[in-house]
């Protein structure tokens, strides 16, 4: 059965619009009054509106109908707005690099080709700012730990939809249609060597693949056993393995070596052998059919490969400031960076789109979490972050992926100014700690 879902202009009579927004305001207000009650229930409402509600199924916001909220922003608004105002806040220097991005976003407005600064300033607030917010002020509201832990639920769950996707060749959220350009762009499965990649809910193989990968280190430092923990891992890394995506696979292998190696409060010495034991068994058992799958698709794993090394040739093109000068819109509309119509790397898609400045601010970041993982002082959110660096150097943050990132960067921030709320209650209620033993370019 397929469900249309029109998320653009309604062509219903004015009537029929204002009583849908009546509908929607009051679904809003009561949805407000329940979350504000039960804090744990909006920061999971929100995680499901990640994991679940594929990103076409936006609302329109004008700009000639070519920008969309997308539903996790949504639902960010009306958590965020349900879990204020939060205990004890402290700034943080990531705070600063957030700021630094808005305020670059938004001064590109004025400092030319500002059709293309207007969507690089949209993406930055309904994407990047909505997941960070919310993963700024969650850890106030809710126990770390339980967010880790709904985190591996959740991830859980998409890795088994994910897994039988890649056998049973079937994803029902492409079924739920809508006539937006957003459907158009990530509404289609695709392939490689002639096997269709898991993409669940995200619209893409990659995002879904790289997001699984940034849940596996909260996962094994979630509250569950020792054995529960490793199971829901290695179900997201096996699962990576079904969306043919190498920096998917790439970054789920890397979160669990870090987690091995630097989160030892989570880990032990016997689990962390146990663990490395487990995965190299999988990693065996599933090469061989990696290999048959990316030997059927030819050289275009390698075109790929060469396409994002070609990028490199646009940093020249870039502005301390805004947008690059290479940006240009074709006649239909398609942005285009000098020949480039897809810039398969968010650090490069940062200069071009924010200014050198904020580039290199977010270097320096990354730089500063991996020193943070290698003198063992990273909570989990950061060891997750620092896993997906080669993604950020080989692909752009795309659908939910993009949110969930900045997400998990605010998630980060907050944990790191508390590191000891790992393991006791934030509000002040003591809880119980990990058992030891049984412990693509989204502009348009």
């Amino acid at each position: 059965m397929v469900v249309e879902l029109a998320a653009g202009p309604l062509n219903a009579p004015t009537v029929d619009k204002t009583l849908l927004i009546a509908v929607a305001v009051a679904v809003a207000i009561l949805g407000f009054v329940v979350l504000r009650r039960y804090p744990k229930l909006a920061v999971a409402s929100w995680i499901v509106s990640i994991c679940f509600v594929p990103i076409w199924l936006g609302f329109g916001i004008g700009f000639n109908g070519n920008y969309y909220i997308p539903p996790a922003t949504a639902a960010a608004f009306l958590v965020v707005a349900a879990l204020l105002p939060t205990p004890r806040f402290r700034l943080s220097w990531v705070d600063g690099l957030m700021t630094l991005v808005v305020v670059c976003a938004i001064c590109s407005l004025f400092t030319g080709n500002a059709g293309v600064a207007l969507g690089a300033v949209i993406l930055v607030v309904t994407y990047f700012l909505a997941g960070y917010v919310v993963g700024r002020i969650a850890p106030l509201r809710v126990d770390p730990l339980w967010i880790h832990g709904a985190i591996a639920v959740c991830f859980t769950i998409v890795a088994l939809l994910a897994i039988v996707e890649g056998l049973a060749h079937f994803n029902p959220f492409v079924l739920i249609k809508a006539n937006n350009s957003l459907f158009q762009a990530w509404g289609s499965i695709q392939s490689r060597g002639g096997v269709p990649r898991a993409e669940g809910a995200f619209g893409h193989s990659i995002a879904l693949g790289a997001s699984l990968a940034l849940a596996i280190p909260m996962t094994l430092a979630s509250p569950f056993r020792f054995w529960m923990r490793v199971a829901m891992a290695l179900t997201m890394l096996v699962a990576t393995v079904f969306t043919f995506s190498r920096i998917g696979m790439v970054c789920a292998l890397l979160g669990v070596l870090l987690s091995i190696l630097f989160m030892r409060d989570a880990i032990t010495r016997r689990a962390r052998i146990a663990l490395v034991t487990i995965v190299i068994i999988a990693a065996a058992t599933l090469f061989p059919f990696v290999i048959t799958v990316f030997d059927d698709a030819g050289a275009e794993a390698t075109d790929s490969a060469n396409y994002r090394g070609d990028l490199t040739q646009l940093f020249g093109t870039m502005n301390p400031i805004g947008v690059a000068s290479s940006a240009e819109k074709n006649s239909a509309g398609v942005l285009y960076f000098g020949n480039f119509k897809s810039i398969d790397s968010q650090l490069i898609l940062t200069g071009l789109t924010n200014g050198v400045i904020v580039l290199a601010a977010v270097v320096v970041a990354l730089v500063f979490g991996l020193l943070l993982v290698l003198r063992g002082k990273a909570t989990a959110a950061t060891v997750a972050l620092v896993a997906q660096i080669p993604a950020f150097a080989t692909v752009a943050l795309i659908t939910q992926y993009s949110i969930f990132v900045w997400f998990v960067a605010g998630l980060a921030a907050t944990t790191q100014l508390m590191p000891e709320a790992m393991k006791i209650g934030v509000m002040g209620i003591p809880q119980r700690a990990p058992e030891r033993e049984k412990s693509l370019t989204p502009l348009r």
